[in-house]
């Protein structure tokens, strides 16, 4: 075994945690809404938000950090399945923490108030922002098991079509649906 295959494996793992951990914490939000039962969701919406900082973001930083280790013991770095690996591993960050964290911050916030009811629009934006986000994060996944080459045409172009579909679908007038609720 070497050390490339070592942190491989601590990649994969920290990967797991993270993404497996927030699309557990999602669909227990979804089955919920799916259910009717807000309450429930709420609560699987608080319970990300408290996870955020103290899971989701350490996990996140250490699948990064096991990756450039991988990256640079391989000599990958210009392999374009490492850039857009990358790419979408800053979105998907960003998104955390510009988009999901101060709106979960705010939700959270509102449900120490007793305003409930003021908390649901927010937490409508939210699940809308998270479809998106992991809709990204799949089509990391994608990447990273593909791993495609700048003349892989037809998977590069798969790929940048779910993203913009996941945009339009999740941040475009979906967005604006769950904003107006």
């Amino acid at each position: 075994m070497d050390l490339y295959t070592v942190f491989k494996f601590l990649h994969v793992v920290t990967a797991i945690a993270w993404v497996g951990g927030g699309i557990t914490m999602f669909a227990l939000a979804l089955m919920a809404l799916a259910r009717g039962d807000e309450d429930m969701a709420s609560q699987a919406v608080k319970h990300v938000a408290f996870l955020g900082t103290r899971w989701f973001v350490p996990a996140s930083i250490l699948t990064l950090v096991f990756g450039l280790i991988m990256t640079f013991l391989g000599g990958l770095w210009g392999e374009a399945w490492i850039i857009l690996g990358l790419a979408g591993f800053a979105s998907t960050f960003f998104t955390g923490l510009l988009g999901l964290k101060p709106l979960s911050e705010q939700i959270e916030m509102l449900h120490i108030a007793g305003a409930h009811d003021e908390a649901r629009p927010l937490e409508a934006r939210i699940m809308q922002l998270s479809k998106f986000d992991y809709t990204v994060m799949a089509v990391v996944i994608a990447d990273m098991v593909f791993r495609p080459a700048w003349n892989d045409l037809i998977t590069l172009s798969l790929m940048a079509i779910v993203v913009a579909g996941g945009a339009v679908l999740f941040l475009g007038s979906g967005f604006r649906r769950a904003v107006d609720a």
